[in-house]
This record gives C-alpha cells, sequence and structure tokens, in this order.
C-alpha cells in the first residue's frame, strides 16, 4: 500500500450507503479514503423525493466531513477547496 487516499466518486442517494462496506474495511486496515459524493442543495433534502435518502451523518464518524454548497458568487469555491486540503 502506497499510503495515499484513494479517491471514490459517487453520485447521491443509496451509492453513498454503498460506500459503508468499504469505508469499515479501510478504517480497519488505516488505508485512508477520499470519499466525494453528490446530494442535492440543502434547499432540497427532505422534500420526499424520488430515489433520495438522508446522506449526512450516513457513514458514521469519519475523519472530516464538509457539506460543500452549490457554487455561488458570494462564496468561491476556492475558498471551499482550501478547507478540503487542510483536511488532508
Amino acid at each position: 500500500a502506497s499510503g495515499r487516499p484513494a479517491a471514490v466518486v459517487v453520485t447521491s442517494g443509496t451509492a453513498v450507503a454503498n460506500l459503508l462496506p468499504a469505508t469499515v474495511e479501510a478504517a480497519a486496515d488505516r488505508v485512508p479514503l477520499l470519499l466525494l459524493t453528490a446530494d442535492r442543495p440543502a434547499e432540497l433534502r427532505d422534500t420526499g423525493a424520488n430515489q433520495t435518502v438522508a446522506q449526512v451523518g450516513m457513514l458514521g464518524p469519519l475523519r472530516w466531513f464538509k457539506d460543500v454548497p452549490p457554487p455561488a458568487e458570494s462564496e468561491p469555491l476556492v475558498a471551499w477547496l482550501a478547507d478540503a486540503a487542510y483536511a488532508a
């Protein structure tokens, strides 16, 4: 193992739930993972839409978690990316 994190990218909903076994195994073996998941904007969550699940907190305690908002001119994306780089 290289000790470098493996990046895993999934869509929203139950795709995030499918990450649980890999997350548990990686944590037990001390293999770093970078999980990038998609979700609906905050204002569209908990609306009862089809094929949606509550993703925030689904994978239990993680080393670092950030719920990044959709891009907006008032909040440059670079600030969020700098925060993510700090966590690495």
